[in-house]
């Protein structure tokens, strides 16, 4: 069988795709459709343990890391709730999806016809739950799910949670574990789902959200995960900065980052969202516990889900996402919170992705959360989706040192008139601000300055990597891709398998429309007058329907009507005596 894929990416080539496929081996080759349990933690930054910061104890995490791809190098395209999950969802960068702000609907501006990645699945048979957050909280609606949670409020008990600033940085302690708090309801309906039995009839998209949000307000027992065991002081128990009888692990052993003096005078001001918030050393160390904290009491409620994922022994039948919607600043840079920037803290995101039968291990090339919808699509085994802007970076799980893709792209809209570009390289990072970066340029290098403390984009000596980066930016997405021989299925060797296993004909069996809502049309060429056996196969490779027509030799036109069958991927298989063809078809309603 031949198949002809037009990659609609500019400076893609048409490549010509060669697939071995023995239909009496249907049901043993389909690709399995793997449930998918797709995790996003709200504004979780890279201080991680599986990204190298040891400080915060996160051990389901670390269960997921023995089982999965970490991908160490993966990049959100717009470091801002709305606009980073919009774009994750849709697969489109946020040029695309006009989405820049946490007020936009996203189907204002995108229309209804696009399908965003859960609704995608559930196109091809899946069950879609969403427990806890996952498009940005006014517009969950925008997703259809076979269930979806009603919106929950950050509160705590009824108290609010809101911080009484908004410029990040805030924190306190809740004495005992608030089992109604969004994260814990949450966790508790998905981990109550997973147990029934009815949920093993199909598979499964279940979306869960968890926070590491600002105010971080950890429980006592989360907040002595960290710190000083040794040192007990009195902690805030509220907005307000109450202190009552409530005693916890100090804070002094906890690391700040060596951030120099001056650090922002080399920096556009555009670069910053505003004036720094800067603490002393000794509150901006128990700010950064609380962080610490908040993450261990999201690390505990990942663990009840993996728990159930053990005691339902799904590992072995399902992708595991973990992924955070952006980086967070915790006071670097001379007092810089929350995110909205295009520095590092912002954009780098924490990324691990269990597939099962793929080894674990670490990634170092460059992923965008653009890439993500298309991967999932194809590691289920499910058609290409069409109008991505990301790739499929599925093949990494095989070989994570493969070549890859030059540069990821990230952007920010600072005001009215100044938009920042964002490109970052293995090993050099590049924002430009404004047009022609009117507003300035940073250049930092990540194999000497990982904090991104010296700009070089004003050092002479620099200028040099400084042009590579503004071509790389000026080029776009488009001609950053991996190279040609990274996404092509090589031909040659399997072109002489596949003519001894199957009688191609020649031309090959065409199918008109292709997708089509059921009802379709084969044309085929006969070798000679003979009757011919045309049967279709679900994608595990399950016999639909067998019927018999007569063809003549050379051309034939043979209408055909799937209609009944649901939205998905088929195969059919046209064979008479001496030849044998099968193609792949798609039913989209």
């Amino acid at each position: 069988m031949i198949i002809q894929i037009p990659f609609k990416n500019p400076g893609i080539i048409i490549l010509t795709i060669f697939i071995l496929f023995n239909p009496n081996k249907l049901k043993s080759q389909g690709t399995p459709k793997y449930n998918v349990l797709f995790i996003a933690v709200d504004d979780m930054n890279d201080r991680c343990s599986f990204l190298g910061n040891d400080e915060v104890l996160t051990p389901n995490l670390q269960r997921l890391v023995n089982r999965g791809m970490v991908f160490k190098l993966g990049y959100c395209q717009y470091p801002l709730c709305n606009p980073s999950r919009t774009s994750l969802l849709s697969g489109w960068r946020p040029d695309k999806t006009k989405v820049i702000t946490n007020t936009t609907r996203p189907r204002s501006v995108m229309g209804n016809s696009m399908k965003f990645l859960p609704e995608y699945f559930k196109q091809y048979g899946y069950t879609t739950e969403r427990y806890g957050k996952i498009m940005h909280d006014t517009f969950e609606d925008d997703i259809t799910w076979d269930y979806s949670e009603p919106n929950l409020q950050r509160k705590n008990n009824g108290k609010d949670l809101q911080p009484l600033s908004n410029s990040g940085g805030s924190w306190w302690v809740k004495s005992v574990l608030d089992t109604n708090s969004y994260d814990a309801v949450a966790t508790r309906n998905l981990a109550a789902r997973l147990r029934q039995p009815q949920r093993q009839r199909q598979p499964f998209f279940y979306g869960f959200g968890l926070h590491a949000h600002n105010p971080f307000t950890p429980s006592l027992e989360f907040w002595n995960l960290n710190g000083d065991l040794s040192v007990q002081e009195l902690l805030p128990t509220d907005k307000h900065g109450t202190i009552t009888d409530l005693k916890g692990n100090g804070s002094n052993n906890i690391l700040l980052p060596q951030t120099p003096l001056n650090d922002r005078s080399d920096v556009p001001p555009i670069a910053f969202p505003g004036f720094g918030i800067v603490k002393t050393d000794t509150e901006w160390k128990k700010t950064i516990h609380a962080y610490d904290g908040t993450v261990a009491e999201m690390d505990a409620n990942l663990g009840v889900i993996l728990d159930e994922i053990d005691r339902e022994n799904l590992w072995d039948s399902t992708i595991i996402v973990f992924w955070s919607d952006h980086g967070q600043h915790l006071g670097e840079h001379e007092g810089t919170w929350l995110k909205n920037t295009l520095f590092e803290e912002s954009i780098h995101v924490p990324l691990i992705v269990c597939v099962p039968g793929k080894a674990p291990g670490t990634c170092s090339r460059l992923i965008e959360y653009v890439d993500l919808y298309p991967t999932l699509a194809e590691l289920c085994g499910l058609p290409a989706p069409a109008g991505m802007q990301g790739i499929s970076f599925a093949q990494l799980f095989d070989n994570p040192s493969l070549p890859w893709k030059k540069a990821a792209f990230s952007q920010l809209k600072r005001n009215s008139y100044a938009e920042g570009q964002s490109v970052r390289t293995e090993r050099f990072h590049y924002n430009a601000w404004g047009i022609n970066a009117v507003d300035g340029e940073e250049l930092y290098d990540h194999f000497t300055d990982p904090n991104e403390y010296t700009n070089l984009a004003g050092n002479t000596s620099d200028s040099a990597i400084l042009n590579k980066m503004r071509k790389i930016l000026a080029g776009g997405w488009t001609q950053a891709l991996p190279p040609v021989n990274s996404t092509q299925i090589s031909a040659a060797s399997i072109d002489e398998i596949l003519q001894k296993d199957l009688s191609i004909s020649s031309p090959a069996p065409a199918l008109m429309p292709n997708p089509s809502n059921g009802r379709l049309a084969v044309k085929y060429y006969s070798k000679n007058t003979n009757k011919i056996q045309i049967k279709a196969y679900d994608i595990t490779g399950k016999l639909l329907t067998t019927t018999m027509e007569k063809a003549i030799t050379g051309s034939n036109v043979f209408p055909l009507d799937f209609s009944s069958l649901a939205s998905g991927m088929y195969y059919l298989e046209i064979n008479n005596s001496n030849q044998k063809d099968l193609v792949k078809f798609i039913i989209e309603k």
